[in-house]
């Protein structure tokens, strides 16, 4: 290490380049990062959170609950088989839109209608819990909208509700959610279940992440950005591997130098390997805070989510990749003649 700190301390110029190269493609894989998290979040924050295990939908609904539609008459017995309303509740979603006391502005809510006491009601982070089947919780980014506790949205011609209670971070589809009560449906799509799930031939049991994929473009737009994050650590490891390659080889009279000395090809390989940790370390701890700086700058309706915790795997492949690169040049230090080298720095 000793060696490897004394040459980046030499050569400055050269290791700044490569380092702002590596702080800019580890803000790109941060920023990206955090455009994934934050959409997965906004078009699935309300399954992500759920609370339950599994969730019970029609035969055939091939993994999508909005495919799925139960009659009303099957709930008592669906929930009984699972144990009662502390392991099990109903619930139906509904895609539609409402408009903000009358007003002629109309909003896109994703309505999700569930026994009131049961599991899958969140909990409130601002008002009351609805106590009337009239009253609702509503998805706190619906404040955007104009929404105030005690406004009245409605949903049709002669429906309304009054919103209660915000709640947080329940977001399907792109769009927030409306809590209600489901005391008058006719039919549910699901049966959402904690623990063991029990059913007939004529249902089917998934897991959350099946239900997630379900979800109309969600995996679409994790493939896409997940693939694009993918094809920037292949751009890294290529083009640190090229930068150190051709450094490696612009040194190689002076490893001939320190072999001649005495130095083993592994002192000299602990030397590089210990520069390309030391760089990345240092050029993925300027790029967290230029991302969170540029993510300040974001507008509060932009889906953007990136915490340190979900930075980490990313910055651990990016170390990762950058030493990958870099072992492409160690077979020129292995074969490096101390005497071959002399003699060529002599010429």
């Amino acid at each position: 290490m000793f060696l490897a700190i004394r040459e980046l301390l030499f050569a400055k110029t050269k290791y700044i380049l490569i380092g702002l190269i590596m702080v800019l493609t580890a803000s790109l894989i941060f920023i990206i990062s955090g455009l994934a998290q934050g959409l997965s979040s906004d078009n699935a924050s309300v399954i992500q959170d759920l609370q339950a295990d599994a969730l019970i939908i029609e035969e055939g609904a091939e993994g999508e609950i909005g495919n799925s539609f139960i009659p009303a008459d099957e709930r008592e017995k669906m929930i009984e088989a699972q144990g009662g309303n502390n392991n099990a509740s109903t619930l139906a979603i509904r895609m539609m839109n409402t408009t903000i006391n009358d007003a002629d502005q109309q909003i896109d809510i994703a309505l999700f209608a569930t026994e009131r006491n049961g599991i899958l009601m969140p909990d409130v982070a601002e008002g009351m819990f609805p106590q009337k089947a009239d009253e609702v919780l509503a998805d706190a980014t619906l404040k955007q909208e104009g929404v105030r506790l005690g406004d009245q949205l409605q949903v049709e011609e002669n429906t309304s509700y009054t919103v209660t209670g915000f709640t947080a971070d329940q977001r399907y589809s792109h769009t927030p959610v409306v809590f209600i009560s489901n005391d008058e449906l006719e039919q549910f799509n699901a049966v959402a279940v904690q623990g063991e799930a029990n059913t007939d031939g004529s249902y089917e049991v998934i897991t959350k992440e099946t239900a997630l994929n379900g979800i109309p473009s969600y995996s679409q737009e994790q493939a896409s950005l997940n693939m694009m994050i993918i094809f920037l650590y292949v751009i890294a490891a290529f083009v640190l591997a090229v930068f150190f390659y051709v450094m490696t080889l612009q040194k190689r009279e002076q490893f001939g130098v320190l072999k001649a000395l005495g130095a083993k090809s592994m002192y000299l390989i602990r030397g590089l390997i210990g520069q390309v940790i030391l760089l990345s370390l240092i050029s993925i701890s300027i790029a967290v805070v230029v991302t969170f700086g540029i993510g300040a700058l974001f507008p509060a309706d932009m889906p953007f989510t990136l915490e340190l915790e979900t930075m980490l795997q990313p910055a651990i492949i990016i170390i990762v990749v950058s030493t990958i690169g870099a072992i492409v040049s160690l077979y020129q230090v292995i074969q490096i003649d101390p005497i071959e080298a002399i003699e060529g720095a002599a010429y």
